[in-house]
């Protein structure tokens, strides 16, 4: 990783206060919709790579499959384990406390059926060489599920959201981009380049979708905190999340790909 586990850790409380705002839990409801389209019947062993207060996989793990969540934060893993002991996930949840460069040791062999990574890659430096370990750690089939910051959605999120155009302007090629909540900055990439890096390292894409591809341009906080009027934002929403081109210019995008079976590590 190339941002400190302190960072994490001392941000928890705004975290999860931006977890509970509607756009937020929108993000969450799309990316497991988009998910459960490629999962099947079954129950498999989840890896949540980065997963830290566990809001992506602990809801996999109460429809009955085992999950296992890395994370270097020790405050995001403190309130993952809070939010097992409130659910009836006991003894589906393992939380490991590591880096994710350190997550090819933590585990040996092909074990996983589904790798979760979501919203890591932008404060990695080495993404490709995240992506095989990750994908080494996959069963031949398995699924790798990916969300991360659109670069396309940068100058649309300073113009929109900021009402900033000269900074839109500025921005049109930009990959740097600051955390609102963390204070970091990170790398943006897009769905097509995080494609490619995937089936450089042994996968087929299945599909890209795009994850909240009106929400953060349209309206004001005050209008998306009114229930009738977020309804018909989430109805869009799910509409378009894998609708060419409207899922180019979403806020972030998910690719989800599956491991050639002939790839053996």
């Amino acid at each position: 990783m190339t941002t400190s586990s302190t960072l994490f850790d001392g941000s928890i409380a705004q975290w999860i206060q931006e977890q509970n705002m509607p756009w937020s839990r929108l993000k969450y409801r799309l990316a497991q919709s988009n998910l459960a389209r490629h999962l099947g019947a079954g129950s498999f062993r989840i890896l949540d790579a980065g997963g830290g207060n566990g809001l992506s996989s602990i809801p996999l793990a109460e429809q009955g499959h085992s999950v296992d969540i890395v994370d270097y934060s020790t405050e995001m893993l403190a309130d993952a384990g809070h939010r097992v002991a409130q659910t009836s996930t006991t003894g589906r949840v393992t939380l490991h406390r590591a880096d994710l460069s350190e997550v090819s040791q933590l585990f040996k062999g092909q074990l996983f059926d589904v790798v979760l990574c979501h919203n890591v890659m932008q404060y990695v430096t080495d993404v490709p060489g995240l992506f095989r370990d990750l994908i080494s750690l996959l069963k031949p089939g398995g699924l790798i599920s990916l969300i991360g910051v659109n670069r396309y959605s940068i100058p649309y999120d300073a113009a929109f959201k900021r009402g900033d155009l000269a900074d839109a302007l500025a921005k049109l090629d930009a990959r740097s981009v600051k955390a609102y909540i963390f204070d970091a900055t990170f790398t943006a990439y897009t769905g097509e380049e995080v494609g490619a890096m995937l089936r450089e390292a042994g996968c087929v894409v299945e599909q890209d979708y795009g994850i909240r591809c009106i929400c953060d341009y349209w309206g004001n906080n005050e209008l998306k905190f009114q229930p009738e009027v977020f309804e018909r934002i989430e109805r869009l929403e799910f509409a378009l999340t894998d609708k060419h081109p409207y899922k180019l210019l979403a806020r972030y995008f998910q690719v989800i790909a599956r491991k050639r079976v002939n790839v053996s590590a």
